[in-house]
C-alpha cells in the first residue's frame, strides 16, 4: 500500500510578505521614476507621504525627513517630479512602495524652484513692499560694508569712496560671501552692525552688502531666507550690491536700494566731491555777482536820496512844516470864533421865541390859569361841582376860591 503524500508546509503572511519584499528590493535597488504628486501629506515626524502617478498607474511613495531637510523646495499636489529611490514592501499593510532618496522637480531645477517658492513666501509677508523702502542718506557720515575681506568688491568700494567723498567713514565687516555657511555669516554680520547701531556703539547711516559677479551658485548665499530676514529686520537702510546688473537676488528685492554693482552702490550713496567743488565755485560766483548788483542798487538809491532837497537842506523842511502849522492854527482859531458867534446868535433867537411862548407873558397881558386842587387845568365849567376848591394864577400871584356855581356857555350846552 502506498503512503499518502506529505501535506505542503504553508507560508505565513509575514513570511510571504518578507520574501516578496526581498525579491522587490533585490530587483529594484535604485531606480528613477517620473510622475505627478497627489495626496501629499506632511507628517508630524517630518516624513512626506504621497502618491506618484501617471495616466495609467500609481504607486505609494515616502520621502523620509532626512531627505526632506536637504531639499530647497516644498512638494505640492500636481507637481511633476523626477525621483530616485528603491522599491520596497510595507509589510504591515502588504503594500509595495517607493522610497525616495533623491528628488527634483521635472523641467525646473531644484534650486530655481526653491528660489521661486522663497520669493512667493517673502512677497506674501510683505518683504518686497515699496512702502517700506527707506531713502538713502546722502552723503552718509558712516557706512558699514559687509563683503569678503579678500575680494575685489571691497577694494573697489573703498577706492571709490576715497575718490568721490573721502569724508565718509567706512567700517568693513569681513564675511564669507559664498560656499557653505556663507548665508548665515552674512546674516550674522548684518545683525552685528545693527546691534552696534542700536546700542550707540557705532551709528551707521547705511549698510552695503557687496559682492562681485559670479555664477548663480556663487551668489546663492544672497538668495537664502536667513539673509532676507536679516535685511528686512535691519534698522539701518541696506543697499544690496551683489553681482552684476543682470544678477537679481532675494537680498536685492528686500533691501532698501538695489545697486547694479558694488561701485554703483557707492555712487548712489555719495556725491562726487569734484562736482560739489565745481558747484560751490559756481555758487560763489553767483553770490559775488548778486552782492555786486545789490551794492550798485543801494548806491543808486543813496545817490537819489542825497539829491533830494530835504537832505540837502534838512531845516527847510522843518520850517515849512512849522509855517503850515501856524497857518492851520490861525484858521482854526478864526473858525472857532465864528462858530461861537453863530451859536450865540442862535441861542438869543431861541430864547426870544421861548420867551414869547412863556405862560408868564400870557398872564402879564391879563389872562389867568385856573387849576383844580389836583392841579388839572379847568377848561370846562361842566367838570366842576359846587364846593370844589380852585387855584387861579394871575400875573402877580394866585387866588384861592370855592365854587358856588358853574355855568357853561349857552352854545356849549347839550341839545335837548
Amino acid at each position: 500500500m502506498n503512503a499518502a503524500p506529505a501535506a505542503p508546509q504553508p507560508l505565513s503572511v509575514s513570511q510571504l510578505t518578507a520574501q516578496v519584499r526581498a525579491s522587490v528590493e533585490g530587483a529594484f535597488p535604485s531606480v528613477w521614476v517620473a510622475g505627478e504628486v497627489s495626496n501629499f501629506t506632511r507628517a508630524a515626524s517630518g516624513h512626506w507621504y504621497f502618491t506618484l502617478k501617471d495616466a495609467a498607474a500609481q504607486i505609494k511613495t515616502v520621502a523620509f525627513r532626512g531627505i526632506n531637510l536637504r531639499l530647497r523646495f516644498d512638494l505640492k499636489n500636481g507637481m511633476e517630479i523626477v525621483a530616485r529611490g528603491r522599491l520596497t514592501v510595507f509589510e504591515p499593510k502588504g503594500e509595495y512602495q517607493f522610497v525616495v532618496e533623491e528628488l527634483q522637480p521635472k523641467g525646473v531645477g531644484a534650486a530655481e524652484l526653491a528660489l521661486r517658492e522663497l520669493k512667493e513666501r517673502l512677497l506674501a509677508k510683505g518683504y518686497f513692499g515699496k512702502d517700506r523702502k527707506r531713502p538713502l542718506p546722502r552723503p552718509p557720515a558712516r557706512v558699514g560694508l559687509i563683503a569678503s575681506a579678500t575680494g575685489a568688491a571691497v577694494r573697489d568700494m573703498i577706492e571709490v569712496f576715497a575718490q568721490r567723498w573721502p569724508f565718509t567713514e567706512v567700517i568693513v565687516r569681513p564675511t564669507r560671501v559664498q560656499g557653505e555657511g556663507s548665508a548665515a555669516d552674512v546674516a550674522h554680520a548684518l545683525k552685528q552692525l545693527n546691534w552696534l547701531h542700536r546700542n550707540n556703539k557705532l551709528a551707521f547711516d547705511a549698510i552695503v552688502l557687496g559682492r562681485g559677479g559670479g555664477s548663480a551658485e556663487d551668489l546663492w548665499a544672497f538668495n537664502e531666507e536667513v539673509v532676507a530676514d536679516a535685511v528686512y529686520a535691519s534698522q539701518v537702510p541696506v543697499i544690496s550690491a551683489v553681482g552684476h546688473e543682470t544678477d537679481v537676488t532675494v537680498a536685492d528685492l528686500v533691501a532698501d536700494h538695489r545697486a547694479e554693482t558694488p561701485t554703483a552702490a557707492v555712487v548712489a550713496l555719495t556725491p562726487d566731491r569734484r562736482e560739489v567743488l565745481a558747484a560751490l565755485g559756481t555758487l560763489g560766483e553767483r553770490m559775488a555777482d548778486a552782492a555786486a548788483r545789490r551794492v550798485r542798487l543801494l548806491r543808486q538809491r543813496l545817490d537819489q536820496l542825497a539829491a533830494r532837497p530835504a537832505l540837502r537842506r534838512p531845516l527847510q523842511r522843518v520850517r515849512d512844516i512849522e509855517q503850515r502849522l501856524d497857518d492851520t492854527a490861525t484858521r482854526l482859531a478864526r473858525a472857532v470864533r465864528q462858530r461861537l458867534v453863530r451859536a450865540s446868535q442862535e441861542l438869543t433867537d431861541v430864547s426870544a421865541r421861548l420867551e414869547a411862548l412863556s405862560p408868564l407873558k400870557v398872564l402879564a397881558r391879563g389872562y389867568s390859569l385856573t387849576l383844580t386842587k389836583d392841579g388839572d387845568l379847568v377848561r370846562d365849567p361842566g367838570t366842576l361841582r359846587p364846593g370844589d376848591l380852585l387855584l387861579t394864577h394871575v400875573a402877580r400871584g394866585s387866588i384861592r376860591s370855592l365854587v358856588t356855581e358853574a355855568t357853561r356857555a349857552a352854545d356849549d350846552r347839550p341839545a335837548g
